[in-house]
């Protein structure tokens, strides 16, 4: 009997040691119906990371290439076709050049003009079906090329609103911001959207919406703009702040399923990289402005700084205390199913604690493309 007595305790003893551990890491309450994990900085996988190596680099310029057309000098985004194709939007040349999966030099299209297949200043573009569109931010017009990369037709989605930043779900839908100005009271509001749409570009769900008053060259857009990514059976909207570390977690019909919160404290914006990050909108709008943010702290999520792998981890670049030890480095927050796996670093270029349009990602299948303005070149990885 106390043998049996003695065993049944040890069991309990070691199921009580299993919750404590389990709680330690994160604890799940619930309103509304709503759940909500909140996450302590435990990871639940200390070992957890994710090693990618590196296949091969585009560089922009080809001093051996035999058409002129396949260099670019500005990119500014990149997609990728069924085939593997490599599609790198140059904004500066006002063209797309295509390369297959292998970096090979395919095609060049677009050029700087109004006529049909030409753009004043792209930014964007998406590929649904393997039918490539690009949104054209001076035109407010979007221009459709089909999979043997013939152009097709334009079209506007209306009131002068533009389509940034968009991220398909599947061959069918897609998510994406919707830029567009407002006057009230003699006064410019800049209004980023945030929408889920079918593939015929039609509205399915607002999803989020910021709203800012326009104060000329100071006004920062970061403030109201959200970060998001799309998951095998998630969307993922992130919280613009800088106290607070929350990502709302929608199905991919945009009803929310649960949400998911890690602890965080702020941490203060040095003035060195204040500095970068106002000389880093210079590049992105390609015109030399004396800017001065009013910024004193990083935000816990930047637009450009959520992704999901393969595997389909949730992963989130996370701001860090900066040095010259650690200057650069790219980190991220691993999550899955609600859950903080772990903190690790990644070898996949250049980090920054604040939107660099000089230095972005794109998690694509087994492949991660860095797109590396300053070295005019976009590096493929693999994991």
């Amino acid at each position: 009997m106390k043998k049996i007595l003695f065993v049944a305790m040890i069991s309990i003893v070691l199921i009580t040691s299993c919750t404590k551990k389990t709680e330690l890491n994160y604890t799940v309450t619930e309103k509304n119906g709503i759940k909500t994990y909140r996450n302590k900085n435990i990871p639940s996988d200390p070992n957890f990371k994710i090693t990618p190596k590196e296949v091969f680099t585009i560089q922009g310029y080809d001093e051996n290439a035999t058409d002129t057309l396949r260099n670019f000098i500005q990119p500014q985004d990149v997609a990728v076709d069924s085939k593997g194709n490599i599609y790198v939007l140059d904004s500066r040349l006002a063209s797309i050049t295509i390369f297959d999966k292998n970096g090979n030099f395919l095609k060049s299209i677009g050029r700087k003009g109004t006529g049909p297949g030409e753009f004043k200043l792209p930014w964007q573009m998406i590929i649904l079906n393997d039918t490539l569109y690009v949104s054209d931010n001076a035109s407010s017009q979007l221009s459709v090329f089909e999979n043997k990369f013939n152009f097709i037709r334009n079209f506007t989605l209306g009131n002068n609103n533009t389509l940034i930043v968009m991220i398909p779900i599947d061959s069918n839908s897609f998510i994406s911001a919707t830029q567009s100005w407002k006057v009230e009271s003699e006064d410019t509001y800049y209004v980023n959207t945030t929408t889920l749409r079918d593939s015929k570009f039609k509205i399915v769900k607002i999803l989020n919406e910021k709203i800012g008053k326009y104060v000329g060259q100071n006004t920062n857009f970061g403030d109201y703009t959200t970060a998001y990514c799309v998951g095998k059976e998630n969307i993922y909207i992130g919280t613009n702040s800088i106290n607070e570390y929350s990502i709302d977690v929608l199905d991919l019909n945009g009803q929310q399923k649960y949400r998911m919160n890690k602890d965080f404290r702020k941490i203060t914006m040095p003035t060195k990289e204040k500095e970068e990050y106002e000389r880093s909108r210079n590049s992105s709008n390609m015109v030399e402005i004396d800017r001065d943010f009013k910024i004193k702290y990083k935000r816990a999520i930047e637009i450009f700084g959520m992704f999901v792998d393969k595997d389909d981890h949730l992963l989130i670049q996370t701001p860090i205390e900066r040095n010259e030890d650690n200057q650069y480095d790219f980190v991220v927050d691993a999550f899955k199913d609600g859950v903080f796996i772990n903190r690790f670093k990644m070898e996949i270029g250049k980090g920054f604690d604040f939107f660099n349009s000089d230095h972005k990602r794109w998690f694509i299948g087994n492949r991660i493309y860095y797109q590396n303005r300053e070295d005019n070149c976009v590096t493929v990885y693999e994991y």
